[in-house]
């Protein structure tokens, strides 16, 4: 099979603190990637001593606190933070989005970045296989959700105001030049979130059952920056069979090592991977789980402490 790919702006989404914001997408053709080019300006009148929010990718996309994709107004493919998409793109691609945070001092300062959300999945030997049939839809819905004013800060200014935030919205897509049609899975990513209120080794965080999984991303909040002090062991596993058992800081550094990353810094972050040479049939398969698990060794640094974990899940077509 050969295709026919192009890439086009579809349009943009403006600033409205602590709000969703929607904008329908075109059906007609295959989708292989969303670009998202953040652009916003903050303007600091009275600086006093402000601080931004560290670990990760910095505070350069917080301000979109969540980016949804939504088909056919229920089923919802894609709910991940621009900061979860961004640390994916570095696992996934081997190297860090380029952004550009704000300043702290008294004047307008720029602040965004580039950053891709896959609908076909990256280091997989057939990408193709997860393309997204946007012809199929009755409705595509990309809602962006905006943090709110102080979403960049950890201490924030005196006096300032987030000028705007504006979202401005690529699609890659691909037309398939045979004509055929054929059903794909579907390449899914949301995200379960739970506060930490003690230190405990077993801290559980119970995973849907029905679909199989290529790999979690794993993210650590402490006092809303991502650190490394929380999370000490990572366990993945059903009843007594273990799938996956690291520390946390050999995950790490794997991820390093496996995704040429050495010379970038993920505080907080952690990508767990079932499918290291690509064949998404090495996935684990929870569709034969009657349960399934992620338990966590953890501490509680901090005085509100989350940990969020981001499934990427492939979803088998439905039989024809």
């Amino acid at each position: 099979m050969s295709f026919d790919n192009r890439a086009r702006r579809v349009g943009a989404t403006a600033y409205v603190a602590s709000t969703p914001v929607s904008i329908d997408m075109p059906r007609k053709n295959l989708y292989r990637s969303i670009i998202l080019n953040v652009e916003g300006a903050c303007t600091i009148t009275t600086a006093g001593a402000p601080v931004l929010k560290t670990g990760g990718l910095g505070s350069a996309l917080k301000q979109i606190s969540r980016v949804e994709l939504v088909a056919n107004g229920r089923d919802t493919l894609k709910s991940l933070s621009a900061d979860a998409i961004g640390m994916k793109n570095m696992f996934l691609f081997g190297t860090k989005p380029v952004l550009v945070e704000t300043g702290i001092t008294a004047a307008t300062h720029a602040f965004g970045g580039v950053i891709k959300l896959p609908l076909v999945m990256p280091r997989s030997i057939r990408e193709i296989d997860t393309l997204l049939n946007t012809g199929l839809l009755s409705t595509l819905e990309l809602r962006v959700t905006y943090g709110a004013v102080d979403a960049m800060f950890a201490t924030p200014p005196t006096t300032y105001t987030i000028d705007s935030c504006n979202v401005e919205i690529h699609i890659d897509e691909s037309i398939r030049l045979d004509g055929k049609t054929e059903p794909y899975s579907a390449y899914k990513e949301l995200y379960i979130e739970k506060d930490i209120v003690a230190a405990t080794t077993e801290f559980q965080i119970l995973l849907p059952v029905g679909n199989r999984y290529r790999a979690f991303l794993i993210e650590a909040e402490s006092d809303a920056c991502m650190v490394n002090t929380i999370i000490n062991r990572v366990t993945v596993k059903s009843g007594t069979d273990v799938f996956y058992s690291k520390m946390f800081d050999v995950i790490q550094g794997q991820n390093a090592i496996d995704y040429g990353l050495e010379a970038q810094t993920f505080v907080g972050y952690a990508y767990v991977d079932f499918c290291p040479e690509g064949r998404l049939v090495d996935s684990l398969d929870a569709s034969r789980l009657s349960s399934l698990e992620m338990t966590l060794d953890v501490a509680n640094p901090g005085a509100i402490d989350k940990v969020r974990i981001y499934p990427c899940e492939i979803v088998p077509p439905m039989p024809t």
